[in-house]
């Protein structure tokens, strides 16, 4: 009986260390992170992996987000159309 009952015990201890192992290595965080050069200076950037939005971390302002490559303003989009 006393057996059974440390040889369960063990079994959920391997289990609970085995869950923790995974979560806290495998298991993706909500950021990526990468980084953009520009003007020969390198800049860290973190991707939000549910949204998909990103920011570039900037020495004076913090963390500012980024608009996505080939985003059209207003004013270029107001120009595109015709009348």
């Amino acid at each position: 009986m006393m057996v059974r009952l440390l040889r369960r015990a063990l079994t959920w201890l391997v289990a609970l260390a085995f869950l923790y192992s995974f979560a806290a290595y495998v298991w993706p965080t909500r950021y990526r992170y990468d980084t953009v050069v520009t003007d020969n200076e390198s800049y860290p950037v973190r991707i939000d992996r549910f949204t998909g939005e990103g920011e570039m971390l900037t020495p004076d302002e913090g963390w500012v987000p980024m608009s996505p490559e080939g985003d059209v303003g207003p004013a270029d989009d107001d120009r595109s159309r015709t009348s």
